[in-house]
């Protein structure tokens, strides 16, 4: 997998909307034929999301799969500006960064011990979760690693997920504090509901569970969690520590 973090001058628009735009940039740019198979993919093997700085707007595209790597991190490593549908004004391109993690890195976490019981999930930007056809914009432990499960299964070659692993990591699982917000994310004039801000994850049991959580939240670092990864959604980073 690979992480590209690019660097733009602070924009008017909010990262909502930047995201939005940002995405339709990025299809416009791909090869149509790709573009139009990534289209009819039930998870894409890539998701992007707007951080803003003090002065910056960086916008983070994780290619989670060799062949989108191949696709498209040339053509965004060789992004020097920027011209959104709509708008007269390039944006210039100011710094880039890499950061990559490999499937045997993750194999190295899963097998690796992991000592640590609590696991501090910030929701970077607006996440939600679709459930039986509806919208839910309160996390738990199923829809997070759920989640998670599905888009590393199907990613990596799988269709289902582990619905007894899925089970058991559920029953060991607990959201023991929280800090979150509503937050309405637009996508095509469509308000999505949603929440920001962070829970604590408690793990009980084995510490093979742990170090598989562990895994999942790295994966999860370049996936997004829940829908609309792809568009600016689901973004997170986690911290662990010892009980």
């Amino acid at each position: 997998m690979k992480k590209i973090k690019i660097y733009l001058a602070r924009q008017e628009m909010t990262s909502n909307e930047l995201a939005s735009k940002l995405h339709g940039f990025l299809m416009e740019m791909i090869d149509p034929a790709y573009a139009s198979y990534l289209h009819n993919l039930e998870t894409n093997p890539y998701a992007t999301r707007v951080e803003r700085s003090s002065t910056h707007h960086i916008w983070l595209v994780s290619l989670l799969t060799n062949e989108a790597v191949e696709q498209l991190a040339p053509l965004l490593l060789s992004l020097e500006t920027i011209q959104l549908r709509g708008s007269q004004q390039e944006i210039v391109v100011q710094k880039l960064e890499v950061e990559n993690c490999s499937d045997q890195e993750l194999l190295t976490i899963f097998n690796s011990s992991c000592q640590e019981t609590q696991f501090r999930i910030h929701f970077l930007t607006p996440t939600g979760f679709k459930s039986q056809g509806d919208y839910v914009m309160f996390p738990n432990p199923r829809l997070i690693f759920q989640s998670l499960m599905q888009k590393h299964t199907r990613l990596t070659g799988g269709d289902e997920i582990d619905e007894d692993l899925l089970e058991y990591l559920c029953q060991h699982a607990k959201i023991t504090s929280y800090q979150l917000s509503s937050h309405y994310y637009t996508i095509h004039k469509q308000k999505i509901p949603a929440f920001v801000g962070s829970v604590n994850v408690t793990i009980k049991g084995a510490e093979t569970l742990r170090s598989y959580v562990k895994m999942l939240l790295t994966f999860g670092e370049y996936s997004g969690i829940g829908i609309k990864t792809s568009l600016g959604m689901g973004g997170i980073r986690f911290e662990t520590r010892k009980k």
